[in-house]
């Protein structure tokens, strides 16, 4: 594909203390910013930063620890010296009849509408991502085969994490964040909105949770509750993996508003908003740790992938689902979180270029290209490309023909790369 041309290689489709430090806030500033572009993702991402120095998050107690959570104090005692897996929910509240009278506890206890495991690696300055759809066919402890998303309302944060590590290859999770719906609208809200790509017209209603959506295409700023309608948005062909797409790209837009410096006249309003709506197990250590680690990262060393799968038929279950796919799901896990699943577990798999499912997007001013792309691709063996229309959003660089593996499979991107004799291969 020739330069400013997009592909999509997919396979499958302790409590803190109440004192507040005086002379840290200031230092800890643009550390924090990039805290909470990593961490506020989608309609109800959580937020990783120093400023939960001031005030101690909604729900945090001894009983919230996770269950066999590493003993991570020495580690981040002052700085990052080992890889942290941190869980963060952003919880579904929104539909709720009550939801104006919900007490703290109540607002963290519904779906959790968005699920990130976010591994923080000091030896490479990395922080990889990964979006576990709702959807998601999991095992939940005393409850069986359920979504993934049910955890949450069923056993709090730690039944999510269980559930999690279990589904994963039993990667261990040391510690959790969760945001509200209500949360992550104020949370935008405080930083003046957040300008995003909408890619074509979306109108949708839905009576039972509440939810009117009615937005415009083109590029646009949104504001906290049109930014969490237009991640929800599930009327589309994708329906959820097209949700967790617009989650990606949405924290892409909050990370880059968020180190606007303009944004430090919104401390205030952002310190109040994550003082009563943040929920997390992290220490006041462990915290001046994250920001530490985080003044060093780069965007670019941020991997965003999901996880692997395909949806399930209306022969197979009676719900929809999303059905992980194993042997994508482990190839992914050893090299972004370094679980490796004994291969004789596996079901065998073979790459085939038929298998690899290609979205092609043009970013040239020449409509030629994209025919000529399409025929590029299939004399080369792929056979499962199609158009995608979306516009492109600004955060990626179209100077040159991007590969992107969105559900990090590294391999079926390269594959295209090889193919077409160029490109960049992104994750």
């Amino acid at each position: 594909m020739l330069p400013k041309d997009d592909l999509l290689a997919n396979q499958d489709e302790e409590n803190l203390p109440t004192d507040k430090p005086k002379s840290t806030q200031k230092k800890l500033f643009r550390p924090w910013l990039i805290l909470v572009g990593i961490a506020v993702v989608s309609c109800f991402g959580g937020v990783f930063s120093a400023f939960l120095l001031t005030a101690t998050p909604l729900q945090n107690s001894k009983s919230s620890r996770l269950p066999n959570s590493r003993d991570i104090t020495s580690m981040m005692s002052a700085t990052i010296d080992k890889p942290v897996n941190i869980l963060v929910l952003g919880i579904d509240n929104s539909g709720h009849p009550h939801k104006n009278q919900f007490t703290p506890a109540e607002a963290l206890a519904g779906n959790s509408d968005t699920m990130l495991l976010v591994r923080l690696i000091p030896q490479t300055h990395q922080v990889n991502i990964l979006s576990i759809p709702r959807d998601t066919q999991v095992q939940i402890p005393g409850r069986g085969v359920d979504k993934i998303n049910d955890a949450n309302v069923i056993g709090g944060a730690k039944l999510a994490a269980q559930t999690v590590s279990n589904s994963l290859g039993n990667v261990p999770i040391d510690r959790y964040m969760r945001l509200d719906t209500e949360g992550f609208i104020q949370l935008v809200d405080a930083i003046g909105g957040v300008e995003v790509t909408v890619p074509k017209k979306m109108d949708y209603v839905d009576h039972t949770q509440k939810l009117e959506i009615h937005l415009a295409s083109g590029r646009q700023k949104l504001s906290g509750q049109h930014l969490q309608e237009y991640i929800r948005f599930r009327h589309d062909d994708l329906g959820d993996i097209g949700r967790v797409q617009r989650q990606q790209q949405v924290l892409k837009a909050i990370l880059s508003e968020l180190l606007q410096p303009a944004t430090i006249g919104h401390v205030p309003e952002l310190l109040q908003v994550v003082k009563n709506n943040v929920d997390t197990d992290l220490s006041v250590g462990e915290i001046l740790a994250l920001t530490q680690f985080l003044t060093h990262i780069d965007r670019q060393h941020v991997n965003m992938v999901m996880l692997p799968g395909r949806f399930s038929t209306k022969q197979e279950f009676r719900l929809s689902y999303w059905i992980e796919n194993p042997q994508a799901a482990a190839t992914m896990l050893a090299q972004y979180f370094d679980i490796h699943t004994p291969a004789s577990t596996l079901p065998k798999s073979n790459l085939s270029f038929k298998q690899i499912k290609l979205a092609v997007l043009n970013a040239t001013d020449n409509a030629d290209q994209t025919s000529k792309t399409f025929a590029l691709l299939r004399k080369q063996g792929f056979e499962n490309i199609y158009l995608s229309k979306h516009e492109i959003d600004n955060t990626y660089n179209t100077s040159q023909t991007q590969i992107i593996a969105q559900q990090g499979n590294i391999e079926a991107a390269k594959a295209v790369q090889q193919a077409l004799g160029v490109g960049q291969v992104q994750v």
